[in-house]
């Protein structure tokens, strides 16, 4: 491979380390990728040459100036390929940049070392000799422990401009370090300077990828905050709501009761006690001994009575009296919400069932809810958690981040399974 190739090359696919969960724009603009790495290649050899013949401080500054260049290019055609954010293109950039400024770092001191050559002859130091065989064991080593989760978030990015800060400054040490500190000095200046170098090059990326992690948690929590506010305001319209329907409806029940009593006409009778019966459906509250579950399953039996849906409950509300009430409804809010609209989408009317169980068995309480899903929409995984089906990732999928959540807010777990068409969800809590 010639050699001019090998710098934009590494620096990109150093980037594609980092690009696992990206969107890809289907189109003609993904040709920019090897349109750069051509381009930068045949600048590289012509501008050395030059920066060589000239002072060494003017040297410095032309090569600093090229990959200062080529990464803000690269930025540009990242965003312009992508679905990325002009900030998450220059995060990812950056951390792949720093990945293969750390693999020149760890061929240069296998280089200096000279340890490959003290075994020429062993396939280990046959290929660790080749340039690009120590790219590929850096590389894989760095998708593996960093690389397969999502650079940053920039939906949940709490400071934008010391974003903006931080990665120009990993950009500046990366490029110029190297140039100032380890270039032309002797092999144990070169060596020690390489091995500090790699130190804080592997440093910065670990605290590129917490503070992102941080990030990251702190928008889920504030979403979940914001989720739990809903839920103690919804709690309060619905059971103002079923309050009122229910105060209504045993009026018009025992106002029809009296009339039917007084009419002598046997049909306009049986016609008004036929009606009666049907007014009975929305005073037939539940009574598992919780009263803010009592007021989530009367609405949601309601919603499913009126949209053709059969909603079973087997639930003994008394042993959920150690979780505090707003947990309580919105942990079964979560849990049905994404039943009922799972059940909602199911054409069979033999299969647009949602059963919910709560019971207690040998001190833990165990919360169990089935329904079954259409087999154009089965359920993917991601550690454990399913994946929302909407397009919007950012704004949705806290419903489930959320029963997970508080499942461990009680030291318990929350379990998602989907097999045979039909999904689970069960949350298993300690009683104490």
């Amino acid at each position: 491979m010639p050699s001019f190739i090998l710098f934009p090359l590494t620096f990109v696919c150093g980037t594609l380390v980092f690009c696992l969960h990206v969107e890809w724009r289907r189109s003609w603009r993904i040709l920019a990728i090897p349109a750069f790495v051509i381009v930068c290649g045949l600048i590289y050899d012509p501008l050395t040459i030059w920066a060589d013949s000239v002072e060494n401080v003017s040297s410095l500054l032309v090569r600093a100036l090229y990959y200062i260049c080529c990464s803000v290019m690269f930025v540009a055609i990242l965003r312009c390929c992508t679905r990325l954010t002009w900030l998450e293109s220059l995060v990812t950039v950056v951390a792949g940049y720093a990945v293969q400024h750390l693999a020149v770092d760890v061929y240069a001191l296998i280089d200096d070392t000279g340890w490959a050559q003290r075994n020429p002859d062993g396939p280990l130091e046959r290929f660790m000799t080749k340039f690009l065989g120590v790219f590929i064991i850096v590389y894989a080593l760095t998708y593996a422990c960093i690389g397969r989760r999502r650079v940053v978030d920039d939906g949940k990015i709490r400071n934008r401009l010391v974003w903006v800060l931080v990665c120009a400054g990993i950009l500046l040490f990366v490029i110029t370090f190297s140039m100032l500190v380890v270039e032309d000095r002797s092999l144990e200046t070169r060596l020690v300077g390489h091995i500090y170098d790699a130190i804080c090059v592997a440093l910065m990326l670990a605290v590129l990828m917490l503070v992102a992690a941080n990030d990251r948690l702190y928008g889920d929590l504030a979403a979940l905050r914001q989720t739990e506010q809903l839920a103690r305001q919804h709690y309060e319209i619905a059971r103002e709501n079923i309050d009122l329907i229910n105060i209504r409806c045993h009026d018009i029940r025992k106002s029809i009761s009296r009339m039917a009593d007084n009419r002598a006409d046997t049909t306009t009778g049986d016609l008004l006690r036929q009606v009666e019966g049907n007014i009975r459906i929305y005073d037939s509250i539940f009574h598992t001994g919780n009263e803010y579950l009592d007021v989530l399953l009367t609405e949601k039996g309601l919603y499913c009575s009126g949209n053709a849906i059969t909603f079973t409950c087997v639930a003994d509300g008394r042993r959920l009296g150690f979780m505090d009430d707003t947990d309580v409804f919105e942990l079964f809010s979560n849990i049905l919400d994404n039943a009922i609209e799972s059940a909602a989408r199911m054409q069979e009317p033999g299969k647009r069932v949602v059963n919910l169980g709560v019971e207690a068995n040998g001190g833990l309480l165990v919360i169990r809810s089935e329904n079954y899903y259409p087999d154009t929409d089965v359920p993917k995984f991601s550690d454990g958690m399913p994946v929302t089906t909407k397009t919007d990732h950012r704004q949705h999928g806290f419903g489930t981040r959320s029963i997970a959540w508080q499942a461990r807010k009680y030291n318990g777990e929350a379990s998602f399974q989907a097999s045979d068409g039909v999904y689970t969800v069960t949350v298993v809590v300690p009683i104490p």
